[in-house]
């Protein structure tokens, strides 16, 4: 039962559960304090401290991929501005983060004063004008329509599935409002008419082809339209092929699954099948750099159809407020009512390849990843860091059942670390496993603690190779900007992680296996150190490599 009249705080706290949320994540500062005792005397929410905002930003990311959306709490200023790579990256990968800033008493910025956390110009904006550039929506409340500020914020937040914005001034946030919207659930709404004119433009399109094809993209995982989709292709006997940034998303050993398309970057039946498709369907793709294999793909035309986040291309005909779930389900009535195509052709994975490390010989990312190609559990959450991380799990094939997290488009290094937190608190069911190189865990390493205080039990992969390994492979390998400082790793996690957590260092083949082995029976945090070479790359990160350094930038 809802009072008629709530405060601030807490109105945003019931929408927030009303929408799946259940952890907020942030730091606390002066500024938020209100707001925080008022949120977090919501029922079914708890807080979730991370040690700087950053972190707590990548965790509030990885939650929202898999619960549709997440909170981020920070104070004003030195707060919402160390989390703002967080947000821009939520922005460029898909996933509504709902960044919330405690900022000063609005008494305060009517006039202008000199206060702590400002660059002492009187000027309140700086730090909101900020975040329009990174966010969909934005708003500082006020007392009279604060609620319907929320609204709006969240609203947008799950419409366009990237980032929002909220300033909630110090002295508002326990202010009580009218509860009476709360009664009414927020959903998006697609205009019904456009959603028609969309299907039968398609339709038009479709019924006289006879080789269609769909790459899938990452919106299909962040609408949460991943069983659906792989319906629509099993169904229709329409081949899918997947962006990079949707491995994982239909099942890889579907026999509709011709595997993944990165334009001419790599090999396969996937660039054949799109190739030589007399209509191809974008299903929520980005046709980014590295995702179009630094453009080699085929560039949509007028046998295209795009569906995106909240309009729909059928050539370059466009179709406004046509949301992503509607046309996604008006794409699978066409290809019902038009029967099966032709079936697909399942792929074979490219073989490993034998062992041929000596006992005891020195491992080799080669190596590396054959052991973990036989090793990987289903129903996990597998989540890779940008760089031989990230490279290297690409060309993993993903047992059914598999998460699989990276950020390819925004690659920021050090994310990998703190979604584990967001992931495994999203999707709890789910043991994350992370793969991440010493130089990025080396920015993010303090997530550590928060990930076992929270009760996860993860396995990490620590990939030593003494410095940033893919940037040795784009250019200079042997600058010494390439290199970082060498860590005790040991005592490292002994100090942020505690004696719980189970520590293995493998420098052999052997020694990696027992480790695998042993974390696959453990009920605690697991740390594996794995020693590699620090020139020793993936094969696909190679030919990314080779790929980026022949091509010349935009």
């Amino acid at each position: 039962m809802i009072d008629s009249a709530v405060t601030i705080a807490e109105y945003l706290g019931i929408r927030l559960r009303q929408l799946g949320v259940e952890h907020l994540f942030g730091v606390p500062g002066d500024f938020n304090l209100n707001l925080l005792d008022g949120i977090t005397a919501v029922e079914g929410l708890k807080w979730v401290g991370s040690p700087n905002e950053l972190g707590a930003g990548y965790a509030a990311d990885a939650y929202a991929r898999r619960r549709g959306l997440s909170a981020l709490f920070t104070t004003y200023g030195v707060g919402e501005l160390s989390a703002i790579n967080a947000v821009a990256g939520a922005y460029a990968e898909d996933s509504p983060v709902v960044h919330v800033a405690g900022s000063p008493r609005t008494t305060t910025v009517a006039a202008g004063a000199l206060v702590h956390h400002t660059l002492a110009d009187g000027d309140f904006g700086h730090f909101a004008r900020a975040f329009a550039e990174v966010t969909a929506a934005q708003e500082t409340l006020r007392l009279s329509t604060a609620g319907a500020q929320i609204d709006r914020v969240l609203l947008a937040a799950l419409t366009h599935r990237k980032p929002v914005y909220l300033s909630v001034p110090q002295d508002l946030a326990l202010q009580r409002i009218a509860s009476a919207p709360l009664r009414e659930r927020l959903a998006p709404a697609s205009d019904p008419a456009a959603v028609a004119s969309f299907r039968q433009s398609v339709a038009d399109l479709l019924t006289p082809s006879v080789r269609p094809a769909i790459v899938v993209g990452q919106l299909v995982s962040r609408y949460a339209l991943s069983t659906p989709v792989a319906e629509l292709a099993a169904g229709s006997g329409v081949p899918v092929v997947t962006q990079l940034s949707a491995k994982g998303v239909v099942d890889e050993s579907s026999p509709a699954n011709l595997g993944s398309y990165a334009g001419t970057m790599l090999d396969g039946p996937a660039q054949s099948l799109i190739s030589s498709a007399d209509v191809v369907i974008h299903v929520g793709t980005a046709l980014t750099a590295e995702l179009t294999g630094f453009f080699t793909h085929r560039e949509p035309d007028d046998r295209t159809v795009q569906l995106l986040a909240t309009s729909a291309l059928v050539g370059s005909k466009r179709f406004e407020d046509v949301l992503f779930p509607d046309a996604v389900k008006a794409l699978a009535e066409v290809l019902q009512s038009l029967g099966p195509f032709a079936e697909g052709t399942s792929f074979t994975l490219p073989t490993t390849g034998e062992r041929d490390e000596a006992e005891g010989a020195p491992l080799t990312q080669d190596g590396f990843w054959r052991e973990m190609q036989e090793w990987l559990p289903s129903g996990s959450a597998l989540i890779a860091d940008t760089g031989t991380s990230y490279w290297g799990a690409l060309a993993l094939r993903l047992p059914d059942d598999t998460v699989f997290l990276g950020q390819p488009i925004w690659n920021s290094i050090g994310w990998a670390l703190p979604a584990v937190l967001g992931q495994g608190l999203a999707d709890p069911e789910r043991r994350p496993i992370l793969v991440i190189g010493d130089g990025a865990a080396q920015m993010t390493i303090q997530e550590l603690g928060t990930i076992v205080a929270a009760g996860l039990e993860p396995i990490v992969l620590l990939l030593n190779n003494r410095g940033y390994t893919i940037e040795r492979a784009l250019q200079s390998p042997e600058a010494g900007y390439n290199d970082v400082a060498p860590w005790n790793w040991r005592a490292v996690v002994a100090a942020f992680a505690g004696p719980a957590t189970e520590y293995h260092q493998a420098t052999t083949i052997t020694e990696l296996a027992k480790a695998l082995t042993a974390a696959s029976g453990s009920q605690s945090p697991v740390f594996i150190e794995v020693e590699l070479d620090a020139y020793d790359t993936p094969p696909l990160l190679r030919r990314l490599a080779e790929r980026a350094t022949a091509t010349p930038p935009a």
